[in-house]
């Protein structure tokens, strides 16, 4: 068999998706490109070029277009050009790639091998790790290491344009004895059980964060004290009628704060947990303003 052939039998029987193209034109390709890009008629691909299969922006907002010509400039000065992209499978279907653009110079010619890559997977495994990183692993509410990034972002929205946030502490009333009496599995399940009724009664924008133990954090962007001490009632109602699975009724101590411009996540943090131990001790399942001696 001559080098010729060998080689395309390679090109052919390769897993990885191959394309040769040709002015924007494809003029070559593999069995396993057309399964990636979802055609179903070779006798469509001398019709088609790279910007049919790509959406008409790239998520970071640039035109496809437009980007997709920087790519080719690089690889057509440099050799090569490796980046990740946004597919679109002529079914619409659209998915993350990864392409390896390779100057192929011929005879009077010049192509670009187009080897590209469906990265899904990846993408879905390094969302994960992400989430993984930034949540509580039991009731999936975020950590403190989101918790910090959110704070720095909230502070220099006040510093910057005035925006106000406010934030809550709640924390679980007797919790202790629920775990002695049920043990720490109807414990975990309790928390889980919260987790969802705080979710589901704050805003899209609000963030829940698992504090540790039994305290839970909420930030509320662009939201004064007022708002803040309304939700905080509300949600402590809610926890004292709510029927808990097991255990049945359970209590919460809430406070309140909001940002100060001079403030950073310790001293933040300090208002909350003095008022929330005010709270405590008026007798608990109360709301308490930091700062301020006035249950709600």
């Amino acid at each position: 068999m001559s080098l010729l052939r060998r080689y395309r039998a390679a090109f052919m029987q390769s897993r990885e998706a191959i394309v040769f193209v040709q002015q924007d034109k494809i003029i070559d390709y593999n069995p396993a490109a057309l399964a990636l890009l979802g055609v179903d008629s070779e006798a469509l691909v001398p019709t088609l070029g790279l910007m049919h299969f790509s959406p008409g922006r790239q998520p970071n907002g640039k035109r496809s277009r437009a980007l997709g010509s920087v790519y080719v400039k690089q690889a057509m000065r440099h050799g090569q050009a490796l980046f990740e992209w946004r597919l679109q499978a002529l079914n619409g279907h659209e998915f993350p790639a990864e392409i390896m653009l390779s100057r192929i110079d011929i005879p009077g010619d010049t192509l670009l091998q187009a080897t590209v890559r469906d990265i899904s997977r990846q993408k879905r495994l390094e969302e994960e790790l992400s989430r993984n990183a930034m949540t509580d692993h039991l009731t999936g509410a975020f950590n403190r290491q989101r918790f910090d990034e959110e704070m720095r972002r909230a502070l220099a929205r006040l510093r910057r344009n005035q925006v106000s946030t406010a934030l809550i502490l709640l924390d679980i009333d007797h919790f202790k004895p629920v775990n002695d009496t049920y043990g720490h599995a109807v414990g975990d399940d309790v928390l889980v059980e919260l987790t969802a009724l705080l979710d589901a009664s704050l805003r899209i924008p609000d963030m829940l964060t698992r504090w540790g133990g039994e305290e839970f954090v909420m930030v509320l962007p662009d939201s004064g004290q007022q708002e803040a001490l309304q939700l905080a009632e509300r949600l402590r109602q809610l926890i004292a009628d709510h029927d808990f699975s097991v255990v049945g009724s359970i209590t919460a101590s809430l406070s309140v704060t909001t940002l100060h411009a001079d403030d950073d996540a310790r001293r933040c943090l300090q208002r909350l947990d003095d008022a929330l131990y005010q709270a405590k001790d008026l007798g608990r399942n109360k709301v308490l303003e930091a700062d301020s001696d006035a249950a709600v």
